[in-house]
């Protein structure tokens, strides 16, 4: 899957309606791989599907750790006195 193209409409929209994009196309990739291996469109020791899912997981994982530090804001005083910091950096450090 490269682009749009390749997802069917009503997919699409289910996308575009949901507030949890990557964790609904998380979702299918682990229904793909399941239903994938279950018809025997591929045939993965099971050692090796474990770690697929185990690496999938651990995305998803650093996925909401970076959410977590995007919306936590910073306190107010940490951020002046790295303003502070950074112009006294800009202005000790020469041209």
């Amino acid at each position: 899957l490269i682009d749009a193209g390749g997802i069917d409409r009503e997919s699409l929209i289910s996308i575009s309606d949901t507030d949890l994009k990557a964790e609904l196309i998380f979702h299918w990739i682990n229904q793909l791989i399941v239903e994938s291996n279950s018809r025997g469109i591929f045939n993965v020791p099971a050692p090796i599907l474990t770690r697929a899912f185990q690496e999938l997981a651990g995305g998803m994982v650093r996925y909401h750790d970076a959410l977590k530090l995007a919306r936590i804001p910073l306190p107010f005083p940490y951020v002046q006195i790295l303003e502070l910091l950074l112009m006294l950096h800009w202005l000790a450090t020469p041209a």
